[in-house]
């Protein structure tokens, strides 16, 4: 049952229903199978209109979540019948899922690396050089630094020559810019900022030497440097 209350005035858009809907999906106040609130019961609960809740429901239909059924209403749907790939970051939170996503950064971004050693050319280089210099020229943790830092994983996912690979190293990037700006205190810490930009250098040097085994292994180390640093406790290697 999602729980009532009102949502401010500042906060009254489809994607913040949408989102609130998604939270207690993940933490299990609903489940697949259960049908969601009538429009006009959700409106209610969250002090709007039926037009915001039915924009907010077809956004969930989208990122199929949930599905109309005819004389039903809409219903969440299993995991295993979802056709899309989606990671909320309040489910981050819980228990082993930043390892899991990790572990799929592991599967994913070291074969990029490799891919990309083999098949880059002066525009991905150029692209790499520009995010490594970023990261040189900012020796505190800043909003440039962490901008750079996406910037030279989806150049690295671009390199590898794969679409679909490109496409998911770029959402998941885009999904831990949140976790790492929140834990941004950290890097302050000793000379962490210095050892990150290091791990980007010896994965940019490996790409550029057409490398593949080292481009692999250099992403192993960084990825394992990232997971450390949020005290994310996961395995990752070229065996990966």
């Amino acid at each position: 049952m999602v729980e009532s209350r009102e949502v401010r005035r500042s906060s009254l858009l489809p994607d913040r229903i949408a989102a609130d809907i998604m939270a207690k999906i993940q933490d299990g106040e609903l489940m697949p199978g259960d049908l969601l609130p009538t429009e006009h019961a959700l409106a209610g609960t969250f002090g709007v209109s039926r037009n915001v809740v039915r924009e907010a429901i077809a956004r969930l239909r989208s990122d199929g979540i949930i599905e109309s059924r005819q004389g039903r209403g809409a219903v969440v749907k299993p995991v295993s019948e979802r056709e899309t790939f989606r990671v909320d970051i309040r489910s981050l939170e819980k228990s082993g899922n930043l390892a899991d996503l990790f572990e799929l950064r592991g599967l994913l971004e070291i074969e990029a690396a490799g891919l990309a050693a083999l098949r880059r050319n002066a525009e991905d280089l150029a692209e790499m050089r520009a995010a490594v210099a970023v990261l040189e020229g900012h020796k505190q943790f800043n909003e440039q630094r962490l901008e750079a830092d996406a910037v030279f994983h989806r150049a690295i996912g671009k390199a590898a020559g794969n679409s679909y690979l490109f496409t998911i190293i770029c959402y998941i990037s885009s999904r831990l810019k949140e976790t790492t700006r929140a834990t941004s205190e950290s890097y302050a810490k000793g000379d962490l900022v210095e050892i990150t930009q290091k791990e980007h250098s010896r994965v940019l040097a490996a790409i550029e030497a057409g490398d593949r085994t080292s481009a692999r292994e250099a992403m192993a180390t960084h990825l394992q440097g990232a997971a450390s640093r949020l005290n994310v406790q996961v395995k990752l290697g070229t065996s990966v």
